[in-house]
């Protein structure tokens, strides 16, 4: 009986150990201990110290005062010296503003001189990365068919058009677009949301779950009827995504025939624009495309180039 009761006191003593290795393993790190940063508006930019969530100290006011004065929430009216969630998303969201910045929510040297100094790309919402005079014609939701959805790339590719596609993550679960067949033949995938709802209903947790898998995850996201509010930029801005709208809107959904969707977008179009339309009606054909192409010729416009395969994270600038 002694030598059993011994056994079964190992094997608790056991069982104990290796729950705590677990809970060793499994529990996540710590955040990094707040540091205490010192510094005032006199100090040079350059020897200001990184700044990151949770500092605290004067440096961190000094921040605070400058987002404040470009119009940037903190989450609260007067600087606070502390680096908190509402800082570290004010500067998310600072840094989405600008092409040369990433999105990181950390205020490093590079962060720190767009903010003292001004510079940099200003990041335009509607023209997205697109810095060249090209047209970029862009394509919403779902294309009818996978077969309709080769056809329209493949006959895109052959234009020399690279497009920008922002399928749903619904679309991308029947089957009907391949987000690696279009970035191999040159095209740009952006997020357009899981189930395209509005995001301003949903709160903050809601639009980041739209934001990600099984939806597009990258660097660019438009988010559905173009509709954003403040809780939505921060999603945005926490998903490391610049939100990627338009300049010219076909309403080609509204059932507009293949030469009026042509049309429009010969019309309307102007230096960098960057063109709405849907997989699904009646612009999402190499007839159409072409078309468009030519049209656009007449008035001096050329649309993106294709430069051939594209990655899952689109570049800060897309090469027109």
């Amino acid at each position: 009986m002694m030598r059993t009761h011994r056994h079964s006191t190992w094997r608790t003593v056991a069982a104990s150990l290796l729950a705590g290795a677990l809970v060793l393993v499994l529990s996540p790190a710590p955040p990094s201990a707040a540091a205490t940063r010192s510094c005032s508006s006199s100090t040079p930019v350059a020897s200001r110290p990184t700044l990151r969530y949770p500092d605290t100290g004067s440096c961190v006011k000094v921040l605070q005062k400058i987002l404040l004065s470009k119009g940037y929430s903190i989450g609260s009216s007067t600087a606070t010296g502390t680096f908190g969630t509402g800082t570290r998303g004010a500067v998310r969201r600072y840094q989405s503003s600008r092409l040369d910045l990433t999105i990181d929510g950390v205020v490093g040297p590079k962060t720190w001189n767009r903010l003292v100094n001004g510079g940099g790309t200003r990041y335009s919402t509607t023209s997205g990365p697109n810095t060249s005079s090209r047209v970029v014609l862009s394509y919403d939701d779902c294309p009818k068919s996978y077969t309709a959805f080769k056809s329209a790339v493949l006959g895109a590719e052959s234009l020399g058009i690279a497009l920008v596609l922002a399928p749903t993550g619904n679309c991308l679960s029947t089957g009907r677009f391949s987000p690696t067949y279009a970035r191999q033949h040159g095209h740009y995938v952006i997020n357009h949301t899981i189930s395209h709802p509005d995001l301003r209903t949903l709160s903050y947790s809601g639009v980041k779950y739209q934001l990600g898998s099984p939806g597009i995850v990258t660097s660019y996201g438009r988010p559905p009827y173009g509709a954003y509010d403040f809780t939505v930029r921060n999603a945005y801005a926490t998903k490391r995504m610049r939100i990627w709208l338009w300049d010219v809107d076909t309403n080609d959904w509204r059932g507009k025939t293949r030469s009026q969707v042509v049309s429009h977008v010969v019309t309307y179009s102007r230096s960098g624009d960057t063109v709405l339309m849907h997989m699904g009606w009646n612009g999402f054909n190499t007839s159409a495309m072409s078309s468009m192409k030519s049209g656009l010729a007449k008035r001096g416009l050329s649309v993106c180039r294709n430069r051939g395969a594209t990655t899952a994270t689109s570049p800060r600038t897309i090469s027109c």
